[in-house]
């Protein structure tokens, strides 16, 4: 469940440094290698960046633009699951770790916070504000098997949308996964969507599963 923003008073100045869960980028980095060397699970890794945030600085002043950032990373640790971690590493900008999550649960997880983002305005004083931002999302060790391998995926895959119009997610993709795009009717995607929620697994997952089957009936000597 999304929690809704609070009202950010000038009192809370320091809440970005002091706020449960949240860390600076060398001890978030420290904890990113410790699970990359273990090399027993997967591991999602997420960049974002409030888009347009200068625009929203030079309009309304520093001090909104403030509020803004502690706002985003009080959603984001309060939304996200116990062993995430969190960090900031530039003005505008997050790093998100999912420790034992595959590349699906994570983009839901990140999607679900965006979407909630986008449908929803931001109260600071007497002030609404429409704050959107756009991630990259990259996983290990699919797209990098160091810490400096994986936060250049998101890097990338950061671009990427800001360059697609913002206000999205991209998920980075590896030599050996490509996406295919194709259309279903509805009373398929109907049905898939029912099966995903009875089995407690994605609709990607089903899907490839499916696929693999497929693969395996036509599999030619």
């Amino acid at each position: 469940m999304i929690h809704n923003d609070l009202l950010l008073q000038e009192g809370d100045a320091n809440m970005i440094k002091t706020i449960d869960g949240f860390m600076n980028e060398e001890e978030f980095c420290q904890h990113l290698n410790k699970e990359i060397q273990s090399f027993s699970k997967e591991i999602v890794l997420v960049k974002l960046n409030i888009d347009d945030f200068e625009t929203v600085n030079r309009f309304y002043g520093e001090y909104v633009g403030d509020q803004v950032i502690k706002s985003v990373a009080k959603m984001l640790v309060e939304n996200l699951r116990q062993d995430d971690l969190v960090c900031r590493t530039h003005k505008d900008e997050f790093l998100v770790m999912m420790p034992d999550t595959s590349r699906e649960t994570g983009h839901i997880l990140i999607e679900e916070i965006r979407t909630f983002r986008d449908h929803y305005t931001l109260s600071v004083g007497d002030k609404e504000l429409k704050i959107r931002f756009s991630a990259g999302l990259a996983s290990f060790p699919h797209n990098g098997k160091t810490k400096e391998g994986l936060i250049k995926a998101v890097d990338d895959v950061l671009k990427k949308a800001k360059t697609m119009g913002k206000n999205r997610t991209c998920v980075a993709m590896s030599d050996v996964w490509m996406e295919k795009n194709f259309s279903v009717t509805k009373e398929m995607a109907s049905g898939l969507s029912q099966i995903a929620s009875k089995q407690n697994k994605t609709e990607a997952g089903l899907l490839r599963e499916a696929l693999e089957d497929l693969l395996s009936k036509y599999e030619t000597e």
